[in-house]
């Protein structure tokens, strides 16, 4: 059995034959060879042989990657890009920072920001609550709108990432269930439920509607307590050690007896969380059960679609168009699944989208990090929506469903047809057909 590689390794898999460059969304925004997967891979062979020093421009075009596997789908010879660009993170970045640390007060503000965000709120459920407890106050009060007056976030260089901030939802939406939900009707399958760290709060609706999906399709659905975050924002970030340390507590907490599959609805948590055995490779202890966790995992749209849907009873008259999370369809390789079920809805038309499989910027949080560039991918993922004159966009991810509502937001002002179109998860369109409202 050949070692999967690592490292080094992996960049001399690349020919550089330049396929991947129209498949790359930095690229197609920059138009520069070093911000495109091969000009990235040669950056990367070169720090390794000690030709490249690790300074703030040679780190930028890095960190300038979305991470959205786009190039991998388009790569002939298989190169494993996502885990290069993961793993070559997480070793440099510490001399990255050493060595060319941000500059400016509201640089270092961000950076201090976001790394203590990943650490120590994201991963902790109640901090994250309350946290976004203060969001919601801060949004229904009307402080948001003094704050935005005073110019104050433009000050500290932080009103884009505000403008992307989540509607908050009251507290009564985003309640807990049952960990313990029965099928209805005759059981089918037993599985266990991935509740996440995010969207419970920001968007309860797309679990409410995936596990009343799952139980008209006759699922017993566990959601095992004890879980926590999947890690994939602190692995794409180069925090490896953080992110071994939520896998093992989701290995840890999951017990794999008597259950069919191991279900998650976020496009993003999904990809790391088919990974986990590759990504704890050589760790001892915990290696073997990753292994073992990561070949239970199914995308909920994956699962529904190969456990045979139960044939909705329930029109949904609508016209939606469908976007392809990047981490469905390059990290998981999952397509045809999600639109063979809408396909099953009683009075849905399904309309084509132009580039539905382009990423829409959102990339875990890299529409924080890098608001331009990720605003301008955006911007062509919202012109595009508009011309398929879709009513609701459809889409598996969370990140996506947000950064795609704030684009639409932001062009109804000047494209009002806009303002009516919302964004979707899959799930919800199957439970309308169910009967079973998401919200």
């Amino acid at each position: 059995m050949t070692a999967a590689k690592t490292g080094y390794d992996i960049t001399l898999d690349c020919v550089h034959c330049g396929l991947c460059l129209p498949a790359c969304p930095t690229y197609g925004q920059l138009g520069d060879e070093a911000d495109s997967p091969r000009g990235r891979i040669y950056l990367m062979r070169a720090h390794s042989e000690g030709r490249q020093p690790a300074t703030e421009a040679f780190w930028e075009h890095l960190d300038r990657c979305i991470v959205c596997r786009a190039c991998e789908t388009a790569c002939p010879s298989g190169v494993q890009f996502g885990s290069m660009m993961e793993e070559f993170r997480a070793r440099v970045r510490p001399e990255v920072e050493a060595q060319s640390p941000p500059r400016g007060f509201a640089a270092r503000a961000r950076a201090a920001l976001g790394r203590a965000m990943l650490l120590r709120v994201v991963p902790h459920r109640r901090r994250l609550h309350w946290m976004l407890e203060g969001l919601r106050l801060y949004q229904v009060s009307g402080a948001a709108q003094v704050v935005r007056r005073t110019g104050l976030l433009r000050a500290l260089g932080v009103a884009s990432q505000e403008a992307l901030s989540p509607v908050v939802p009251p507290r009564r939406q985003r309640a807990p269930w049952p960990a313990l939900l029965p099928a209805i009707g005759p059981r089918r399958a037993r599985v266990l439920f991935v509740r996440g760290c995010i969207t419970p709060e920001v968007l309860p609706e797309m679990h409410t509607a995936s596990l009343a999906t799952l139980r008209h399709n006759g699922c017993e659905v566990l959601t095992p307590p004890a879980q926590t975050c999947c890690g994939a924002l602190h692995f794409h970030a180069g925090h490896r050690a953080a992110g071994l340390e939520l896998l093992a507590q989701n290995v840890r907490a999951f017990d794999l007896r008597d259950i069919d599959a191991i279900i998650v609805n976020a496009a993003g948590c999904g990809s790391t969380l088919k990974e986990y055995g590759s990504l704890s490779a050589g760790e001892s202890g915990v290696a073997t059960a990753a292994a073992a966790f990561a070949s239970r995992v199914r995308d909920i749209s994956e699962f529904l679609d190969e456990l045979g849907l139960v044939a909705p009873p329930n029109e949904v008259r609508a016209r939606v168009a469908y976007d392809e999370p990047c981490h469905l369809l390059h990290g998981q390789r999952v397509s045809e699944a999600p639109k063979a079920l809408l396909r099953r809805i009683p009075g849905l038309e399904l309309v084509p989208l132009r580039d539905a499989d382009r990423c829409c910027g959102s990339g875990g949080i890299y529409n924080v990090s890098h608001p331009e560039l990720a605003g301008a991918i955006l911007d062509e993922k919202v012109t595009h929506l508009a011309a398929s004159g879709a009513e609701v966009v459809a889409t598996g991810n969370p990140g996506c469903i947000l950064q795609i509502r704030h684009g639409l937001r932001l062009r109804s002002a000047t494209d009002p047809r806009l303002a009516a179109v919302t964004v979707v998860h899959p799930m919800e369109l199957l439970a309308r057909a169910y009967g079973t409202p998401a919200s």
